[in-house]
């Protein structure tokens, strides 16, 4: 019933559920949610080096909560302290509405405050490619030279500068998994699916990138009631039958959208490559692992 009037009211049709407890609920009390400009500000130049920043986006914190929750944990186990920044809107929507004079002031408010943060040197990190590759892309396109030079990196970037210089595993004989890439982080980043390949080995895993095209979620397209047939006609294509001949528990995405589309029309969570990085690390007994702080 609850779809059928947002179907009918605002025109979106099989919207996610937020995620229970929220992001903030199942961090209650943990350092990482003790974000403090000033106090951040006073560390040394050695003490910030310790210290990683989450970027957070509105699908994963708010619809995913448990990948972010990974994400810190994953960060803490390779020896690192993680801190979870306010959320800021990225202003993507704006931007793939038309929203250009909206778009260019979200972008200069979140701009703002990513550059006051990059004075700090430390390590900026977000997981959606959608959203992260928009600091990029489409703000400098709308801010030029009003940018600045503040830079996010994805998940798997910052685990390339990181992760090499831990001890590396043997190959062990157990079944792979698959990748499928997000299409926009496979445009703009063409190395990405070899940088998760190399991970996954490092910590002693098979990763296979399967090639498919766009999911058909395309942001928040796929939920438009008057395109919902459009959305599933492209998921069709490629991801669908790529999906079903593989064990799909052995699967991982990159994208949000392309987890959600999964989810809703082949019925299967999908976890995000760092997800099963996290698994994998907690196995090792040679990391070094900060703990809670």
């Amino acid at each position: 019933m609850a779809q059928g009037l947002t179907a009918k009211l605002i025109g979106y049709t099989d919207t996610p559920a937020l995620s229970v407890p929220t992001l903030a609920q199942a961090l209650a009390g943990d350092h990482a949610l003790k974000f403090d400009l000033e106090w951040l500000q006073a560390l040394s130049t050695q003490e910030r080096e310790n210290y990683v920043l989450i970027v957070q986006d509105p699908f994963t914190s708010f619809y995913e909560a448990p990948l972010i929750h990974d994400l810190i944990k994953l960060v803490r186990r390779l020896g690192k302290v993680p801190m979870l920044i306010p959320f800021k809107p990225n202003g993507k929507a704006q931007h793939v509405k038309g929203f250009l004079r909206r778009f260019a002031q979200t972008a200069r408010n979140t701009a703002g405050f990513l550059n006051q943060l990059a004075a700090l040197n430390i390590p900026m990190v977000g997981v959606d490619p959608a959203l992260v590759l928009c600091y990029r892309d489409e703000y400098q396109e709308a801010l030029g030279r009003y940018r600045g030079d503040f830079n996010v990196l994805l998940s798997h970037e910052w685990l390339t500068n990181v992760v090499p210089s831990l001890p590396a595993k043997a190959e062990h004989t157990s079944e792979p998994w698959y990748l499928f890439g997000h299409c926009t982080e496979k445009t703009q980043l063409p190395h990405a699916e070899q940088q998760w390949v190399d991970l996954f080995a490092h910590f002693g895993a098979e990763l296979k990138p399967v090639s498919v095209g766009c999911c058909g979620m395309a942001g928040t397209y796929g939920h438009e009631a008057d395109k919902r047939d459009t959305s599933e006609a492209i998921y069709d294509l490629s991801w669908s039958p790529k999906l079903a001949d593989l064990p799909k528990e052995r699967v991982v995405a990159t994208g949000y959208s392309c987890r959600s589309q999964v989810k809703r029309f082949s019925e299967t969570p999908l976890l995000h490559p760092l997800q099963v990085l996290l698994r994998l690390a907690h196995t090792r007994t040679d990391l070094a692992c900060s703990g809670n702080v």
